[in-house]
C-alpha cells in the first residue's frame, strides 16, 4: 500500500511535506494555511475518517469511495467535488478502463484520490516542490486547475499515437487490403468511440468551470479554465476527425477487397467461358461411338489418312477460345 502524502505551505514557513493529518484538520478554514492531501490509493477506511474529519458531505464521500462512470462536478457547502477520467496508450491498446481521479477542493485545502499512478499528479507534486508559492501560494483552486490541466495535456500523446496508427493502417489497407488489417481499424475505432466518450463529459466539466459562477474557485482563474477547454475542445475536434478518417479507411477496405474478389471472380468465369468450346468439342468426341481418327489406329502419331481431321478436332478446341481472349482483351476486360 503507498502512503498518504500531504503537502502544507504557510507563506512564513514555507513547505512542509508529511505532516501528520490532525495537525492539517487544525489548520482547515486558516487563510494563512493551504494545504494538499494525495491519496494514491483508495483506502475506504481513511477515506471515510477523513471525510468526517474534514466534515466533508456524505455524497462527497461516497463519491470519493465509489468509482463514478462519468466526469462531473457537484458542489456543496464546504467545497466543489470533482471527477475526472483519464487514459493512455496503454489502456486503450489493452482495452482498459480510465483511471479516475477525485478531487474535492475546499477553502483553503485540496484532496486528490485515486486508485493507481497518475502523471498528472506526479506532475503537480514536481512543480509544487520546485515552486510552492506559486503553485499552493495561490491557492487550492489553482493547484486544482493546474493537476487539471496537466491531465487534458496527457490527451496529446494519444493524438500522436492515433495520427501514427491511421497512418501505418492506410498503408496496410492501400498496399494489401487483408482481414488482419480491417481488425486493426475496427480495434482502432472501439478505442476512438470510448475515447470520445470520456472527453465529451469531461469537456463540459471544464466549460462549467471555466464560465460557470461556481463556489470555491477564483473568479481569476476562469481564465485559465478557458485556455484548458480550448485545449480539450481542440483534442475532441481531432478525435473526432480521426473517427471519420477511420469509418472512411474501413469503407475503403470494404471497397477494396470486394473489387479483389470481383477481379477473381471475373479471371475465374473467363477461364471458364474460355474452356466452354473445348468441353463440347471434346465431349461430342469423346463419346462412345465410331468416329474417324480414333487413337487406336495409331494415325494420331504420323501423318496419316485421319491426322487431318485430327488436326480440325484439335484446333475447334484451341480457336474458339484464343477468339474469344482477343475479343476480352479488346474490350478491356483485363484492365
Amino acid at each position: 500500500m503507498r502512503p498518504l502524502r500531504t503537502f502544507l505551505y504557510e507563506e512564513e514557513k514555507g513547505l512542509v511535506t508529511d505532516v501528520p493529518i490532525m495537525e492539517l484538520v487544525a489548520k482547515a478554514g486558516q487563510e494563512s494555511a493551504t494545504f494538499w492531501i494525495d491519496f494514491p490509493q483508495s483506502e475506504v477506511n481513511e477515506i471515510q475518517k477523513l471525510g468526517k474529519l474534514f466534515n466533508l458531505h456524505p455524497l462527497a464521500i461516497e463519491d470519493l469511495i465509489s468509482p463514478q462512470r462519468r466526469p462531473k462536478v457537484d458542489t456543496y457547502d464546504n467545497g466543489l467535488m470533482i471527477v475526472l477520467r483519464d487514459t493512455d496508450v496503454d489502456r486503450i491498446e489493452k482495452s482498459l478502463s480510465a483511471l479516475e481521479l477525485d478531487i474535492f477542493l475546499g477553502r483553503n485545502f485540496l484532496i486528490t484520490v485515486h486508485s493507481e499512478h497518475m502523471e498528472c499528479i506526479e506532475m503537480a507534486i514536481a512543480r509544487l516542490n520546485s515552486a510552492a508559492s506559486r503553485v499552493l501560494g495561490r491557492g487550492p483552486d489553482y493547484l486544482a486547475h493546474m493537476i487539471i490541466d496537466f491531465l487534458v495535456d496527457d490527451n496529446l500523446q494519444l493524438l500522436s499515437w492515433l495520427e501514427a496508427e491511421i497512418s501505418e493502417l492506410e498503408e496496410s489497407i492501400y498496399t494489401n487490403p487483408t482481414s488482419e488489417a480491417l481488425k486493426q481499424a475496427a480495434q482502432l475505432r472501439k478505442g476512438i468511440i470510448y475515447l470520445q466518450r470520456l472527453l465529451g463529459p469531461q469537456l463540459e466539466l471544464i466549460r462549467r468551470l471555466s464560465s460557470d459562477e461556481l463556489p470555491f474557485i477564483n473568479k481569476g482563474l476562469r481564465a485559465y479554465f478557458r485556455d484548458v477547454y480550448d485545449n480539450l475542445a481542440r483534442i475532441n475536434d481531432l478525435v473526432h476527425s480521426y473517427r471519420e478518417i477511420i469509418t472512411a479507411d474501413i469503407q475503403i477496405h470494404q471497397g477494396l477487397i470486394a473489387n479483389k474478389s470481383n477481379k477473381i471472380l471475373a479471371i475465374l468465369t473467363i477461364v471458364f467461358t474460355l474452356s466452354i468450346p473445348a468441353t463440347i468439342v471434346g465431349t461430342f468426341y469423346g463419346m462412345n461411338i465410331n468416329l474417324p481418327g480414333g487413337i487406336e489406329t495409331g494415325s494420331w502419331l504420323f501423318w496419316g489418312p485421319y491426322t487431318t481431321f485430327i488436326v480440325i478436332v484439335i484446333g475447334s478446341l484451341l480457336l474458339p477460345g484464343a477468339v474469344m481472349l482477343w475479343w476480352f482483351k479488346r474490350r478491356g476486360w483485363f484492365e
